[in-house]
């Protein structure tokens, strides 16, 4: 085979043109070795990558070949590089390295080695490489490919890890991929993919039958509901002031109360958990240690499926004794607040819009988005009455799970509820609808969720749905809204200006 790319060796593997164009100038440019492609997703950036994968064996059989992806996505990409490179006569498969896996390599050679074999495809969870003894590790080899998916999310520590893999000339060239290009890394050309670059080897556009649509869902709450998110709101005020973890600890809270209830009590009671043992270490003079916050922070978060790696905290922390207890009495006032609270405005609105909206038509396919994996639970309990096949899903399923309650949503329709991690990636073009139970932390999170829906094959037309509280308690909850439908306006009158 000729060494060099050739369009037809991409487009025989299944490509686009622009993926096998894209292809061609990333392996043929030697003066520009670092590349982010910014393709909408849905147009095939795995098998891309796979096409790539499998060039660069046919053209030498050592190569090494490092992938970082967020952790959800790791058997997805293991399985559809392992199904391109299947033609290649090698005995190489796509290997995930978790802490056991890299001990065990570590073991097959002596002590001091590179444990690295001359030819491996190595996929690793950013949240890993991230590890500063990991970081050394990467780095005691040059890989001759690295490919790093969802790059828009190489900010602060990962940012530092792509710095040192660059600085340190570990990586011979490097592929990042995304949907939504944010910030600029120094070194990196870009390459931006538009709806309308989208085309087959004939030049029809693929994206010809995109449409979305958005609808809003008013709720209206209950004056004890309101007078609820309107104390819960002066409390976040002032644990803020609580540093370093109380501007994170409100973060939390009020997303919860923007969620549901259900989410807003149960963060409620760890958080009162975490803090009793803190109270009682104050009435007895005994500090605070790291270890006091890092529990209160693991056990805020456990419910909450997309949080941020957290950054290191101080081994303790001064705070005014009579401050920190005059915050645990509100924060069990608002526990006994919300125990008196019988009605549920917001779920009562989504269970009076499933029932119009969903009847009369055939099997749905109907997403629901939620961040808490309680409000995932407490929803699927209460859509049991619809007498529709209702399925969950969160960070606390198996990979096989996962898989399972995906194929018999794909294969049954029904109501499909979900946290984002767990659907990163996942091709949804055939659902007709959307809702977000509760806002997404970022109007890129938005943009990916659209993306899921928005892909090649889609036939009809596709509806989003949000929610939005009338009463005004959660302010951030409507400048957030605001923002996102400004956003979702421009883009949508972008395509129709562009296909006019």
């Amino acid at each position: 085979m000729n060494k060099s790319p050739h369009i037809e060796f991409f487009r025989n593997k299944g490509l686009l043109p622009f993926q096998a164009e894209f292809a061609v100038t990333f392996l043929a440019d030697d003066q520009k070795p670092y590349w982010q492609l910014a393709s909408p997703v849905g147009t095939g950036k795995t098998r891309l990558v796979g096409a790539i994968i499998a060039h660069e064996l046919e053209v030498a059989e050592r190569k090494r070949f490092l992938f970082l992806c967020p952790a959800s996505l790791l058997f997805q990409w293991q399985s559809q590089i392992s199904e391109m490179i299947s033609s290649v006569n090698l005995a190489v498969t796509p290997m995930i390295i978790d802490r056991r896996t890299y001990l065990e390599l570590e073991s097959r050679v002596p002590v001091g080695k590179n444990p690295w074999p001359t030819t491996i495809i190595a996929l690793m969870s950013i949240e890993l490489a991230i590890r500063d003894d990991m970081a050394r590790n990467l780095g005691v080899v040059t890989w001759d490919l690295v490919i790093i998916d969802e790059s828009h999310l190489l900010t602060g520590k990962r940012k530092i890890v792509f710095q040192h893999l660059t600085k340190s000339g570990a990586m011979a060239r490097a592929l990042l991929l995304t949907a939504t290009p944010s910030h600029k890394l120094e070194g990196v050309a870009t390459k931006s993919v538009s709806w309308n670059d989208v085309v087959d080897w004939n030049g029809h556009a693929l994206y010809q039958s995109y449409r979305k649509r958005v609808m809003i869902i008013d709720v209206e709450r209950t004056k004890e509901e309101k007078n609820l998110l309107r104390n819960l709101t002066k409390f976040t005020e002032e644990i803020t002031d609580l540093k370093p973890y109380g501007k994170f600890h409100s973060s939390i809270l009020l997303r919860a109360a923007a969620s549901s209830t259900y989410a807003l009590e149960e963060s409620l009671r760890r958080l009162q958990t975490s803090w009793r043992i803190m109270r009682n270490k104050i009435a007895h003079g005994i500090p605070w240690t790291k270890e006091d916050l890092e529990k209160s922070q693991n056990e805020i978060i456990s419910g909450l499926d997309d949080v941020e790696s957290l950054e290191d905290i101080p081994h303790s922390l001064t705070v005014q004794r009579k401050k920190f207890l005059e915050l645990y009495k509100k924060l069990e006032a608002l526990l006994d607040s919300l125990e008196e609270i019988e009605t549920d405005s917001k779920l009562d609105s989504l269970l009076s819009y499933l029932r119009s909206s969903l009847a009369g038509k055939g099997t749905p396919y109907f997403c629901i988005w939620t961040s808490f994996r309680n409000t995932a639970e407490y929803l699927m309990s209460s859509l049991e009455d619809l007498n529709i096949a209702v399925y969950v899903l969160t960070g606390s399923f198996s990979e096989d799970d996962r898989r399972m309650r995906l194929d018999l949503f794909r294969n049954g329709g029904g109501i499909l509820i979900s946290t984002d991690a767990m659907l990163e990636g996942v091709a949804l073009q055939f659902v007709d609808e959307a809702l977000n139970y509760d806002l997404p932390v970022s109007p890129i999170k938005l943009e990916q969720r659209w993306s899921l829906f928005l892909r090649v094959g889609r036939k009809s037309e596709f509806r989003m749905v949000f929610m939005r509280d009338r009463s005004g308690a959660l302010p951030w909850e409507k400048d957030l809204l605001n923002k996102l439908q400004s956003s979702m306006s421009s883009e949508e009158s972008q395509y129709k200006n562009d296909n006019e």
